[in-house]
């Protein structure tokens, strides 16, 4: 039984015949794909996770050992990962819009401020407000991150030869 043939819809119907490769077009020709809102948000739950266990595992520490320890999982670990990120993809073509350092540093200490803020109103009526902070933090992180992303984001300045 024969195969039926199917129309191209960029052109005129095929015989069949197998249309040879020009070879004219290099792989980099091809765009790059762009991480997805799947990829973003599987980010922002690898951070929440990351964060709301740091806060767990540090469970009865006072308040100021809490904001420290955040603060250099935030401000040293973070950046690290990003550089060792970008030099691996510095191959690829520059994308339209990067993380603002200052916007995504506001809303790092925001959200430390806010965690510290929670456990301290928790602490007198919680038997392990430091389990619910985390759990809070994991929570906020992994569901408001994906949403608050764009906002994080900014054109890169123009390249001045």
């Amino acid at each position: 039984m024969p195969t039926p043939t199917r129309r191209s819809p960029h052109g005129p119907a095929r015989t069949g015949a197998a249309t040879p490769h020009s070879g004219t077009t290099a792989a980099s020709d091809d765009p790059a794909p762009s991480p997805g809102k799947g990829t973003i948000a599987g980010l922002y739950l690898v951070a929440g996770l990351v964060m709301g266990g740091v806060w767990a595992w540090n469970q009865g520490s006072p308040l100021w050992e809490h904001a420290v320890k955040l603060l250099v999982l935030l401000f040293v670990a973070a950046p690290l990962l990003h550089r060792a990120r970008s030099r691996r993809a510095a191959r690829r073509p520059a994308r339209r819009l990067q993380l603002s350092f200052v916007r995504l540093a506001t809303a790092k200490i925001a959200l430390v401020a806010l965690a510290i803020g929670a456990s301290w109103l928790l602490e007198d009526s919680m038997r392990h407000p430091d389990l619910a902070v985390a759990a809070g933090l994991t929570s906020v992180i992994t569901v408001l991150g994906p949403l608050l992303h764009r906002y994080l984001l900014v054109r890169p300045p123009t390249a001045v030869p």
